[in-house]
């Protein structure tokens, strides 16, 4: 299922209808590749069980503690139940003693974990069995590390959600073809579905002028990074609709790209006019980054959240990796490319900015609207942002080229989904041909444009009849394909 799709729904719903069919004590696990993602889910589960009646016990088998105060809140807000215990810990002995106290209560137990950590409650539960194992984000079980730790794990099922399957040659390796290990596909949704179904938006990409109406070269960049990301963010503001505000994500480079940025003067003047600027890695001088604080991890995730979810707030924030997968941050807009990604961590990255906008969701959901009807959406596109830069690199060229050929998946079209090409709606001169980039990055898209075509005319003449092949033969004329 691609991302945004609700697989932590599905999640909640598989525990919750057993916890309803098998009532007393059970236990399950749901597995994720990162602590700030267990945290995410524990709250979605948590949630999902009080709103239909169910309590349980949750622990939490990771570094760092939870926020009972959040998790009481809610409990407070929704349920007359008499407890929900969280705990937090790495250590099998506590996790042992947990599982004696559940089953001596005669309560269901939930455990949240990361798969570096898993193996620790297979080493803590003692004689007690795994009745599911739900694992999220399961493509990180292709990894020999966290696949030989998993193998050691018992239980009486496991499903496995990902927005992208990982195989291998062989259908007896560590790949998601391998069956015996994974199971046969139970459900699949493609991003073209998905789109159809109303529950993500379609792609577009916009490629950028970054440093007025000049195409920087690589050494601009790495020299002037802050005015790159302003010049985006002021061009991505262009093509918004109804007012909405801008929320940027950045797949940075790396550690360097989050230190220039918290530096940069263009930063600070952002953040001096009421923008929010986050930044998250795991090293001291970035750390959690909030508009010049560096806060916990988990009060991170809560404010990006909540910034995330105000209309009228203006938002960047960036990161190499942490909020790949499976992090919700409602309200972006568009993400801004500062490194080449491979098709994973592409999907998975846009799959951050493809959420639909709450108030599109409720009038498709209601069906005022259908997912079609992107004229009447607040948010009808999730915006790629490309930043013009003069190269001569072929990597690089190589890779814009696959990347729009991946948003195909997406119904993404590349004659027509590409800006500049319709007007922005922002103020600023009208005349925006300077700002595409006149080097080989047009010449790329201009390749891959025409091999679009190219093959959407093979399948036209592929689903033609012999009496059409020859009639076409016969005649020699050349048919133009209308978008």
């Amino acid at each position: 299922m691609p991302t945004g799709t609700g697989k932590t729904f599905v999640q909640a719903g598989i525990i919750a209808e057993d916890i309803k069919n098998n009532p007393g004590f059970r236990v399950y696990v749901i597995n994720s590749p990162r602590i700030m993602l267990s945290y995410q889910l524990l709250e979605e589960v948590f949630k999902f069980n009080i709103n239909n009646g169910i309590d349980a016990r949750y622990i939490a088998v990771h570094s760092g503690r939870m926020e009972q105060k959040d998790l009481d809140q809610y409990r407070s807000q929704n349920s007359e139940f008499d407890y929900s215990q969280i705990i937090s810990t790495t250590s099998p002995i506590e996790i042992n003693q947990v599982v004696n106290n559940a089953k001596k209560s005669n309560q269901p137990l939930i455990f949240f974990s990361t798969y570096n950590s898993a193996i620790r409650i297979e080493n803590g539960r003692g004689e007690e069995k795994i009745n599911i194992i739900l694992n999220d984000e399961a493509h990180y079980l292709v990894q020999e590390r966290f696949n030989t730790d998993f193998n050691q794990m018992e239980t009486e099922r496991k499903y496995f959600f990902t927005a992208t399957t990982k195989e291998t040659p062989s259908d007896e390796g560590l790949g998601m073809n391998n069956i015996e290990f994974y199971g046969g596909k139970i459900y699949v949704m493609t991003p073209a579905e998905a789109i159809q179904l109303g529950k993500i938006v379609r792609p577009r990409v916009h490629i950028v002028s970054t440093n007025g109406d000049r195409v920087m070269t690589q050494d601009d960049l790495d020299r002037n990074l802050g005015r790159l990301v302003m010049n985006s963010f002021t061009e991505h503001s262009k093509l918004l609709k109804n007012g909405l505000k801008a929320k940027m994500l950045i797949a940075a480079s790396g550690l360097n790209d989050m230190k220039r940025l918290i530096r940069s003067d263009e930063v600070l003047d952002f953040i001096n006019r009421g923008g929010k600027f986050f930044a998250v890695a795991s090293d001291q001088e970035v750390n959690n980054y909030i508009n010049g604080k560096r806060v916990a991890r988990r009060e991170f995730l809560k404010q990006l959240q909540v910034d995330g979810a105000n209309p009228n707030q203006e938002l960047i924030v960036i990161h190499y990796d942490i909020l790949t997968e499976g992090i919700d941050v409602p309200g972006l807009t568009g993400v801004l490319f500062l490194r080449d990604q491979k098709k994973s961590k592409f999907i998975q990255t846009y799959g951050r900015v493809a959420r639909l906008d709450p108030n599109d969701r409720a009038l498709i959901n209601n069906k005022v609207i259908s997912p079609n009807e992107i004229d009447k959406m607040n948010k009808p596109y999730a915006w790629v942002i490309i930043p013009a830069i003069k190269t001569e690199d072929t990597d690089k060229l190589a890779n814009l080229e696959s990347l729009i050929v991946e948003l195909r998946d997406f119904d993404f079209n590349p004659s027509e989904d590409i800006e500049p090409n319709d007007k922005g709606n922002g103020d600023g001169d009208e005349d925006r041909d300077s700002i595409v980039p006149e080097d080989n990055i047009r010449r790329v898209i201009g390749e891959v444009i025409e091999e679009y075509n190219h093959q959407i005319e093979k399948k036209r003449i592929a689903n033609m009849t012999f009496k059409e092949m020859i009639n076409l033969s016969d005649n020699s004329v050349d048919i133009d394909l209308v978008f």
